[in-house]
């Protein structure tokens, strides 16, 4: 309940900020969103975006679900990046076939930061990481500028990876320990059912070196879904109708004569 708490206040906070944009509001002057948007620019968009869902994630109870769809909102954010920097480089001429004859100079860096600030408007910030990016090309000239170009749609692809499969192999592994549980219980369904025969056929007299010879003599049920079905539905039919909850294995012991 306390976290749910805290996200009202977060989303007030937001709303508050929303608000103070399109009208004055006390404790916010107006300087502020001018330089949010000098800083961010167009990516304001999906940073907003970001911490509205943020919100609705932080109200998640289950750790596990929270952490999950936490790594997801960052892996979307970082890629908004990614496409807005492929998308300048490639207005700029860069693209896989020409990225490994590419030669960075004054020039090119004058025509990124003017695309980049004043036709694209992805802000002071995005740019800056943009621009530090293309100078580690020049920093360690012993690496040719394409693998940094290439490593940009190397990490856009790891993160799509990460966002499909990771997910993909969670449902995998949950069809397993299904399975698996499936199994367990139909073993323990088929004990109880043993057990519930040994007891009715000593209820009627039979002696238990009998009874135990007809268990090994008798053919072997098919295991197929219906059979799995019938056998659970016995197994509660017989538990309801006698009152009781099988807690440890019953161990009988044979009659000494």
């Amino acid at each position: 309940m306390k976290r749910i708490k805290y996200v009202y206040f977060y989303f007030l906070f937001l709303l508050y900020l929303i608000v103070g944009f399109f009208g004055d509001v006390p404790l916010i002057k107006k300087g502020i969103y001018e330089n949010l948007y000098n800083y961010m620019g167009l990516m304001l968009i999906p940073t907003l975006f970001f911490f509205v869902l943020y919100g609705f994630v932080f109200m998640l109870e289950n750790k596990k679900k929270r952490f999950f769809w936490e790594l997801r909102l960052y892996y979307i954010y970082i890629l908004f990046f990614i496409i807005a920097y492929i998308f300048i480089l490639a207005n700029l001429g860069i693209n896989f076939g020409t990225a490994p004859g590419f030669e960075i100079d004054a020039d090119f860096i004058r025509n990124l930061i003017n695309k980049s600030l004043f036709e694209y408007k992805i802000g002071y910030l995005p740019t800056y990481i943009l621009y530090e990016f293309i100078n580690l090309s020049l920093r360690f000239k012993q690496i040719p500028f394409h693998y940094f170009y290439y490593g940009l749609y190397g990490l856009a692809f790891f993160l799509f990876l990460l966002m499909v499969f990771g997910p993909l192999i969670r449902s995998i592994n949950r069809a397993k320990e299904k399975r698996k549980s499936e199994r367990k219980r139909a073993g323990m369904n088929s004990g109880l059912m043993e057990q519930f025969e040994i007891q009715e056929k000593l209820e009627k007299g039979e002696k238990l070196s009998t009874v135990k010879s007809e268990r090994k003599t008798s053919s072997p049920q098919k295991k197929n879904k219906k059979a799995k079905i019938e056998n659970e539905a016995k197994v509660k039919e017989k538990i309801d109708k006698k009152g009781i909850v099988f807690r440890r294995t019953v161990t009988i012991e044979d009659e000494q004569e």
